[in-house]
């Protein structure tokens, strides 16, 4: 049986501007620690890396705090 996938547009304009900044802005922030965190695993400086990768979960845990408290 062959399955076929409709993808249709998305409606994104119910977004509200300060949910999306903020969104963007967190994801940016949150990749750029994690990957800069692996990239020094694989340069063996582990200490940097558990650092960006520290810095990578703080910004998580921020994130939800600030959707939580400020935004939602």
């Amino acid at each position: 049986m062959e399955r076929v996938l409709n993808l249709g547009l998305v409606d994104i304009g119910g977004i509200e501007k300060d949910f999306f900044i903020t969104s963007a802005i967190f994801i940016m922030l949150i990749l750029t620690f994690v990957s800069l965190g692996i990239v020094r695993l694989f340069q063996q400086r582990y200490k940097p890396a558990v650092i960006f990768i520290v810095l990578g979960v703080i910004s998580i845990g921020l994130f939800v705090w600030i959707m939580n408290s400020w935004i939602i």
